[in-house]
């Protein structure tokens, strides 16, 4: 028997998680499957509402304190799912599904999804940091919709998802459902002979820049960053490094930007550099073994310069 797929959704309440379920649900892909949607919160769109193009499938209705070994089982038995949609409810943690719940052996998870509601995002964000971080620890991809461009900064949505999980997944959808292109809404211009990043907008271009490898790749920039050196770079290269502001006060972490460059003894270590350079990039690993593109700077030049106001980056 094939593997069911199985596909996690989480978000907090009225974010429209039943609407991209159902919008994933009646997609032609899943034409002639069997799908079954297990559902743990009533919101205010009913799957009744969904036009499904053949049946409705089974929908079962359980608290997240229900959802267990044996559930999951019986669910394998009674109805053989090809695709399994779950939507979680946002008020408990992922991590008491993907923890502490155990699956049938053929289940197969294709997607961990977080679908985040744009205009109440700012609030909840600063109210419940810790919520947002377990959802972008255990999810791999994060939809946010109802965006705003005159009103949400697209870039900032971005970077508060990228500074816990740089390798997340993320769509803008507007009022309209309608795709965003976060390249529309950068805060500097790409296309200038050499593109200034200001000292506030070095975490968006890090975090960008780690996704989109042919909007970088070859372009000159002008980067702020402190100055430091390790053993193991040999005095080819040296570190522009940022203090980075993630999902609470007691996750300061850091950026550091390789910059190629023959480092002689009179380097100003610790000092703030504003260097200009070529983006490149370097093939790495994340913790999980997955391979990433990394980017990092061909040194052109690089001046001293004074600390900025704000010395950590902040990403709501």
């Amino acid at each position: 028997m094939e593997d069911c797929l199985v596909y996690f959704f989480t978000g907090f309440l009225d974010s429209g998680k039943t609407t991209v379920i159902g919008e994933w649900a009646t997609n032609d892909a899943f034409r002639g499957k069997k799908i079954v949607i297990l559902t743990t919160e009533d919101g205010d769109v009913e799957y009744d509402d969904i036009k499904f193009p053949d049946e409705v499938p089974p929908i079962i209705t359980k608290e997240t304190t229900e959802v267990n070994r044996d559930l999951m089982f019986k669910i394998e038995a009674e109805h053989k799912p090809d695709v399994l949609f779950i939507e979680w409810n946002g008020s408990v943690s992922p991590s008491k599904f993907f923890d502490e719940v155990d699956v049938p052996e053929r289940w197969a998870l294709a997607a961990a999804v977080v679908v985040i509601d744009a205009t109440t995002y700012s609030e909840y964000y600063r109210n419940m940091q810790t919520f947002f971080a377990d959802y972008f620890r255990f999810c791999d991809t994060a939809i946010f919709n109802r965006v705003d461009p005159e009103v949400n900064n697209i870039p900032k949505l971005r970077g508060s998802v990228k500074s816990v999980n740089p390798g997340m997944n993320l769509t803008f959808l507007d009022k309209e459902d309608k795709l965003l292109d976060i390249g529309n809404y950068l805060p500097y211009d790409l296309s200038q002979d050499v593109c200034e990043i200001t000292p506030d907008d070095f975490g968006l271009f890090w975090t960008d820049a780690l996704d989109n490898v042919a909007r970088y790749n070859g372009k000159k920039v002008k980067l702020t960053g402190q100055a430091m050196t390790f053993r193991d770079l040999k005095n080819k290269a040296f570190v522009l490094q940022r203090q980075a502001y993630t999902c609470c006060s007691a996750d300061i972490g850091q950026i550091h930007l390789l910059c190629f460059y023959q480092v002689k003894p009179n380097f100003p270590v610790g000092m703030w550099l504003k260097v200009t350079g070529t983006v490149r990039y370097f093939e790495d690993k994340q913790p999980d073994g997955q391979k990433i593109q990394v980017p990092c700077l061909e040194v052109i030049e690089y001046a001293i310069t004074s600390k900025p106001e704000t010395e950590i980056i902040y990403f709501s």
